[in-house]
């Protein structure tokens, strides 16, 4: 006993509502019967409790609290009393259980025995017989399943009256409210919260009575009969009623009336729940007589899911914008989602810092929730949380908190707004500068016109709607019907302001119809008039390697001059693009081959040379092999068939010899393999030692390129045999005369003394004696100098 006391001392304590503090109590549809405070405590800690309304799980060992919230100078009479359908009728041994009635005038607790599946709530004002309330809780073998069914209606019926009811209440709000009660009672329409009071009303008259399919709740032949309908949510409590009743202003919920569950001598009536401040609960009920000897009870039941903490997930982070009603879409089992309503503390749970409650809604089986955050939240990432009774469930996934744009810096990207010409038809555009992810509506509108009026522009995010930032936004402009001026995107979000973004439709472009532009070879300017169509557009022509000087011309004008000065240094056969710059527009046109230069001159653009692999005497970067063949592959810009390449050294009126394209003479020829590359094969005995051979293309008439280094001649010996004594050494080969000096290092190098000797009956083969030291090392390479050198070359001859 001590222990019970002790629990409702601190009930009391902990409930710290004032009774005088509350509004009184308006019901839609019959009257007050009654302020109480349902709760349950999870053992002997009344400081947990919480509101029956929202509890899960109700198992043994838990206590149920009953306190009656009185007005000044209320004294409530009668008994309380709760009933209980277990969760497991076989292991409970009964369908029904009743516990004591008491006094309803303070508070009161009960034990709970086993797991429940439904809880009710009975009030008898003139006190309950235990005795009858179990009679009539038990006449009937399906009366457990209805009480179920009651309480399950009821939470429907309760959830679209407070939805109707609330003027914060989201038009998704409204219709899965809806969508909850007529799944259980076989309707199907749609409601729409921002239509008119009275077409609202007509709508979900007719869905729940087809008989009223003529109603018409403003009628005037109808205003007595229902009284002055303040809202519809009024309307539908009365309805639920059944008889006419006097109708009241003001958001409720209300309970269906289970008529089947009234019996003679101990009349039953249902109440429907009205929330009060601090989770604190107003019934309502008919307060009509009744006959004599005839008590009266109210009846109030709820289901309790028995069910574990939902299993949701957020598997794409969702974007939401603080201080607006924004839906999340998650991930859940329908079992999962069925229930998901009535977790509690909904909290936003940021990286670091402490949980920031939410106001949550359930947007109906679309397994979609309704957030509301203040607008005081920071943008970031949260995740999700809420609490399953005394349990503290999280959400996996992430819900990103960002802020709706201003579009200040929006704007078209330059490509965008100069494809936007009149009356070109539709034409896509891309919008950049801003994040677009809460973009719901675009239009277009004129600016500096009175009469205009917007008109809709399709749109589309890149990710999607709340998908996260989205830096560009794409949309479809059709210019047929407007005209060259500015304009105005007018677009908005999910707050529904519109934003203007500025831009402009622009005229056609010029037209130009006397291009190119021809200069001979050596010419340096020109004078030249531009002919074609709204000429007067544009402010500034560029060329590559010149300067063009533009001259005004009349607006309409078909004529625009302007002289052109070209670099010097121009290849002849040059064609050049001209960039024209247009009023209003960002980038230039290009009006391609604007200028040519005439006679053209060919040009060397590469030159890649091969020489034999293996050389007697090494040749340094640069040096091609004189008195022997190479082949060298030229690439040519300008490349006729008529040119020629001109071998030569590099020095005043040095003789050349020139070679044909397909000409061939033995292993000398010249042959074009593709329109820019020639291939020749030449011998460099026609050159002497040390010339600088260059190449030269010529195009007959029409000029010739500029010299191409190939490199420098240079006539080495050809050694053939190396032979070496103790005191003297020898070397057999061709053009041994080139010898100066020869050695083992820089260090050890001996003068040639003496000229080579021609070897009899060998041609042009020679020999030449040499004074060595002996060698350093076993297999040293042989060092020579050649006559005016000062550095040695490696020779592949060894000791």
């Amino acid at each position: 006993m001590g222990a019970r006391v002790c629990l409702l001392a601190l009930y009391l304590a902990a409930a710290g509502l004032s009774a005088a503090t509350l509004p009184p109590l308006v019901c839609p549809a019959g009257a007050p019967i009654g302020n109480v405070d349902l709760r349950v405590a999870s053992g002997g800690n009344a400081a947990d409790a919480l509101p029956l309304r929202t509890i899960n799980r109700l198992e043994e060992g838990n206590t149920l609290l009953y306190r009656p919230i009185l007005r000044s100078g209320e004294n409530r009479k009668g008994e309380v009393a709760l009933v209980l359908v277990p969760a497991n009728k076989v292991a409970a041994g009964e369908g029904l259980i009743v516990l004591d009635p008491k006094p309803a005038n303070k508070p009161q607790q009960w034990k709970v025995p086993l797991r429940v599946a439904v809880v009710a709530y009975i009030y008898g004002p003139a006190g309950l017989n235990t005795r009858k309330v179990k009679s009539f809780l038990a006449r009937d073998q399906d009366l457990v399943a209805q009480l179920a069914d009651y309480a399950e209606k009821t939470a429907q019926t309760e959830a679209l009256i407070a939805a109707l009811a609330s003027p914060d209440s989201s038009a998704d709000a409204v219709q899965a409210a809806f969508h909850g009660f007529s799944s259980h009672y076989g309707l199907n329409v749609q409601l729409d919260k921002n239509a008119p009071v009275d077409q609202q009303a007509i709508t979900l008259f007719r869905a729940l009575n087809p008989a009223m399919a003529n109603f018409d709740p403003i009628s005037p032949q109808r205003t007595k009969q229902f009284g002055e309908t303040a809202t519809l949510a009024t309307s539908v409590a009365a309805l639920f009623f059944g008889s006419p009743v006097g109708l009241a202003a003001g958001g409720t919920a209300m309970l269906m009336e289970i008529r089947a569950m009234a019996f003679p001598n101990a009349e039953f009536r249902s109440s429907f729940a009205q929330s009060l401040p601090d989770e604190g609960l107003g019934l309502c009920g008919r307060r009509d007589a009744v006959a004599s000897h005839t008590r009266v009870a109210y009846l109030w039941a709820l289901r309790v899911p028995n069910a574990p903490p939902p299993r949701l997930s957020i598997d794409k982070p969702a974007s939401v914008p603080p201080g607006l009603k924004s839906p999340v879409l998650v991930t859940a089992s329908d079992a999962d989602w069925k229930y998901v309503e009535r977790a509690r503390n909904w909290t936003l749970v940021p990286p670091n810092g402490k949980p920031i409650p939410v106001k949550t809604q359930k947007l109906g089986d679309t397994k979609t929730f309704e957030f509301e955050i203040a607008p005081s939240v920071k943008p970031g990432r949260y995740s999700l949380a809420a609490n399953w009774d005394w349990n503290r469930f999280s959400v996996p996934g992430y819900i990103d908190l960002r802020p709706l744009s201003d579009f200040t810096s929006a704007r078209l990207i330059p490509l965008s707004q100069d494809l936007l010409v009149a009356r070109t038809g539709k034409v896509p555009v891309t919008l950049e500068g801003s994040d677009f992810e809460f973009v719901t509506k675009v239009e277009v509108l004129k600016t500096d016109d009175k009469f205009a009026s917007a008109a809709a522009v399709p749109f589309l995010l890149p990710a999607g709607l709340r998908h996260g930032p989205q830096e560009r936004m794409d949309l479809q402009l059709n210019t047929v019907d407007l005209e060259p001026g500015a304009y105005r995107l007018l677009i908005s979000q999910v707050d529904a302001k519109p934003h203007p973004v500025d831009f402009k439709i622009l005229s056609a472009p010029p037209h130009i119809d006397n291009f190119p532009v021809v200069l001979n070879e050596g010419t340096t300017s020109v004078d030249f008039a531009l002919k074609g169509q709204r000429l007067d557009l544009l402010t500034r022509l560029e060329v590559a390697h010149a300067t063009v000087q533009l001259h005004d011309a009349a607006a309409g004008s078909a004529e625009r001059p302007f002289t052109l000065h070209i670099a010097p240094g121009v290849d002849a056969g040059t064609s050049l693009a001209m960039k024209a710059y247009i009023r209003d527009r960002a980038e230039p046109l290009t009006f391609a081959d604007a200028v040519r230069i005439v006679g053209p001159r060919p040009r060397i653009t590469e030159l890649r040379i091969s020489s034999p692999p293996e050389q007697d005497v090494q040749l340094a970067p640069g040096e091609l092999p004189g008195g022997g063949y190479l082949s060298a592959m030229l690439r040519v810009e300008h490349l006729q068939s008529n040119s020629s390449v001109e071998l030569a050294c590099h020095r005043p009126d040095a003789a050349g010899v020139t070679l044909r394209l397909g000409d061939r003479s033995g292993p000398i020829s010249l042959q074009q393999l593709t329109p820019d590359q020639v291939f020749l094969s030449v011998d460099t005995s026609v050159w002497s030692n040390g010339c600088p051979l260059e190449a030269t293309v010529i195009n007959g008439k029409e000029g010739r390129s500029q010299p191409y280094a190939m490199g420098r001649i240079v006539r080495v010996p050809r050694i053939e045999k190396f032979e070496i004594t103790e005191s003297d050494a020898s070397l057999t080969g061709q053009n041994l005369e080139t010898i100066e000096k020869a050695g083992w290092s820089e260090e050890q190098v001996e003068t040639v003394p003496d000229l080579p000797l021609p070897v009899p009956g060998e041609g042009q083969r020679q020999k030449l004696q040499l004074h060595l030291p002996p060698p350093p090392a076993p297999h040293s390479p042989l060092l020579i100098w050649l006559r005016s050198e000062s550095q040695p070359r490696m020779t592949k001859a060894h000791s």
